[in-house]
Parts: structure tokens; C-alpha cells; sequence
């Protein structure tokens, strides 16, 4: 019985001992934040965008109910963050560093989306009588 206890002591004490002793991720740090519409509030499923300084190291990540995101174990450094949901998207927030042990917060912006050329108030299509065939286009530009 004691040969037992005295086992499964050295055995509890061995897991402390290894999980105390666990290696963490040396100069890591993590960037957090949230993703707010034109309107100030939370966007939730926002697609984040996250780029090293370098353009090498890309991560995405979706916002949570709280419009929420998070980017952990990142490598100290330099990285550009941006957010983006149906067609609306903010600027790129540069020179986002993160620092070894620390968390660096964001927010991110979504901008009014803008109308593009078919979403204008211009016609979609040219009226007929504008419309001309080759023919006519070399008539034109046969010599009279």
C-alpha cells in the first residue's frame, strides 16, 4: 500500500514538474481587437486580415458575436491588420507591433461601401439608336 501511494506521489509530482518546466513560445505576443461598422457598433463574422511587415506571414481570422478577433502566438515583430464584410471594408492599420508577452489592441473600422459603376444612377445599357454596327462604322470611314 505504501509502495503505491509513494508511486502515484513521484507520479503527481513528475506532471508538476513537467508542466512547470513545459517550454512556452519565447517572443510571442498576440493581436486582438474588434471590428465596429459604419454605425459604431460590433460586427460579428468580419473577416480579419492579418500580414507580417514583410508580406510573408498572413493569417485571417472571423470576428465573434462581439465583432470580436484575436491573433495568438504571433512572432515579435511588425504586421498590418485589416477588416472586411459584405464588400465594406477598413483601412489597413500599419505598424501594429507586437511585443513578446504582451496583447496589442485594435479597432478597425468598416467603411461606407461604395457605389460602383453599375450601382450608379447611369443606364446599364446604351439605348438603340446609339448603338452601331460595323457596317456602319465603315461606312463612316470610307472616303465620300
Amino acid at each position: 500500500m505504501r509502495l503505491s501511494l509513494l508511486i502515484v506521489g513521484f507520479a503527481y509530482a513528475a506532471m508538476a514538474v513537467s508542466v512547470a518546466g513545459a517550454p512556452r513560445p519565447a517572443g510571442v505576443g498576440t493581436v486582438a481587437g474588434q471590428v465596429l461598422g459604419t454605425d459604431g457598433k460590433p460586427v460579428p463574422g468580419a473577416r480579419v486580415t492579418l500580414q507580417a511587415a514583410e508580406g510573408h506571414h498572413v493569417e485571417t481570422a472571423e470576428t465573434n458575436q462581439q465583432g470580436r478577433f484575436w491573433f495568438a502566438s504571433l512572432p515579435e515583430g511588425q504586421y498590418s491588420v485589416r477588416a472586411s464584410y459584405e464588400g465594406r471594408v477598413s483601412e489597413w492599420r500599419q505598424n501594429v507591433w507586437v511585443a513578446p508577452g504582451e496583447q496589442t489592441n485594435v479597432v478597425l473600422h468598416l467603411q461606407a461601401k461604395k457605389a460602383s459603376l453599375r450601382e450608379s444612377s447611369l443606364p446599364r445599357t446604351r439605348p438603340e439608336h446609339a448603338a452601331i454596327s460595323a457596317r456602319e462604322v465603315s461606312a463612316l470611314s470610307s472616303p465620300v
